[in-house]
């Protein structure tokens, strides 16, 4: 009998708990609204490319694979990135011994990262699962599989291409050999079109990003975001921090693949999910850690855990009236697509791409953001014909100037859309989001936008 098969029946009770965690979040998944960023992914899967304003191509791929199964639907543009996020937590265990590998899954499932934010399809859960993919096949020199990895990761998020220089750091040894080096050439090729794509597009992705990266740090901000998104686990993986970096080979590996990337994000002060690919490697390391560590981690889990719960039921069924719901970012679309889809008018203009995105997904309308309204977006990589009847919409402005007069449109009277969010307070609803829509008629044609 092999030496594998009194594990057996551990490894299928992990991998039936993963199945059954990922069938639970597609299915609530399906339930909540897309978030105005999840719509302008979407939009990009209709016109697949290897590049856009905002990121590399990964997450559009993803999402056309996904609303290929499932249609144009939540959880069609969830079911990938779900999936693979699931998956990212199981080969975190792959390298653990048999009887901590239930607690590695469950560290990485339970975190408000992704237990929460991985039910969304952003750029992270690809870059997370191929962060995973480099750090396992890096640990058992498989310097093919890393490059691969590499590639994909740089195809998700721009912060995959720290991802082999770490890896390297974690055992420099490997520089005297071919392996390493084949895993640079690998993964550039893979990178490739996304480069040549930025070079025919004025380096615009990219010079966004360092754009993005330069401006103001705010670490007080970004700490608080990590704080929030490691709940009870923090302390403990704050804990590992402080001494990873001396234990065996590959604990000192996970080390490397996290703490850099979680040091780099602080010095760059940005979003709290930036640092999304580090937990990976700082659940693989707590897996190593025993004895004493076992009861904190498996605390910590079970109090992530019912977070996780609450959060949930509460997006399904409020339990509270918060003043900063975190079911305001998926509130709202729905009830604004309906509404233009209503006016039956084929073309519509707003000034932001988060109510273009949603129109286009809720009302079917394929909306256009115009440039110089709001921030630079994709949108102004499309150009526009303008049409001599339109909508336009925008956020509640009250009596402001409307911007497409200046287009040489006229505008009728605006209707109000409003969106209500169902809370526990007395009225039993509370305004998540108000909009104007403007009729417009050209009055001076315009060539339109290039």
């Amino acid at each position: 009998m092999s030496d594998r098969s009194p594990h057996r029946g551990p490894a299928l009770g992990l991998l039936a708990m993963v199945v059954v965690w990922t069938v639970a979040r597609l299915t609530v998944g399906g339930w909540l609204e897309l978030s105005e960023d999840e719509a302008y992914y979407w939009v990009w899967s209709e016109r697949l490319a290897w590049g856009y304003y905002d990121h590399p191509p990964a997450i559009a791929a993803l999402i056309r694979a996904g609303t290929t199964i499932l249609g144009d639907t939540e959880r069609g543009v969830r079911l990938v990135p779900i999936v693979l996020g699931s998956f990212a937590a199981l080969l975190a265990a792959a390298p653990v011994s048999p009887e901590r590998r239930e607690r590695t899954v469950l560290a990485l499932l339970t975190l408000p990262l992704f237990g929460l934010g991985g039910m969304l399809a952003t750029p992270d859960m690809p870059l997370v699962f191929c962060w995973a993919v480099g750090l396992v096949a890096a640990m058992r020199k498989h310097w093919l599989a890393v490059g691969l990895a590499f590639g994909g990761a740089m195809l998700s998020k721009y912060t995959g291409l720290l991802m082999l220089p770490l890896l390297v750091l974690g055992q420099p040894s490997v520089l005297r050999t071919r392996g390493p080096w084949l895993a640079a050439v690998v993964g550039l090729l893979i990178y490739a079109p996304n480069a040549l794509w930025n070079f025919n597009h004025d380096l615009v992705s990219w010079r966004f990003q360092l754009e993005h990266v330069s401006a103001a740090p705010d670490r007080l901000a970004f700490i608080g975001g990590q704080l929030a998104l490691c709940g009870a686990l923090g302390p403990v993986m704050l804990a590992w921090m402080a001494v990873g970096w001396r234990g065996s080979a590959e604990e000192r590996l996970c080390w490397w693949s996290a703490v850099p990337l979680l040091l780099t994000a602080l010095w760059a002060g940005g979003e709290a999910n930036w640092a999304a690919p580090a937990y990976v490697g700082m659940a693989m390391g707590l897996g190593t850690r025993a004895g004493r560590w076992d009861r904190a981690i498996w605390g910590a889990i079970g109090i992530n855990g019912l977070l996780v719960i609450l959060i949930i039921t509460h997006f399904v069924h409020p339990l509270a009236d918060l003043p900063k719901d975190p079911r305001d970012r998926l509130t709202g679309g729905k009830t604004l697509g309906m509404a233009v889809e209503a006016h039956q008018v084929p073309a519509v203009y707003t000034s932001r791409y988060q109510e273009a995105a949603l129109i286009h997904f809720y009302g079917g309308v394929p909306a256009h953001a115009l440039p110089d309204l709001g921030r630079a977006d994709q949108y102004d990589l499309w150009p526009v014909q303008l049409a001599d009847e339109a909508l336009f919409v925008r956020p509640w402005r009250g009596s402001a100037p409307v911007a497409t007069d200046a287009l040489g449109y006229t505008h009728g009277s605006a209707a109000i859309v409003q969106a209500a969010m169902h809370t526990t307070s007395e009225t039993g609803a509370r305004d998540a989001g108000r909009w104007q829509i403007y009729p417009l008629v050209q009055v001076a044609p315009d060539a339109g936008f290039e």
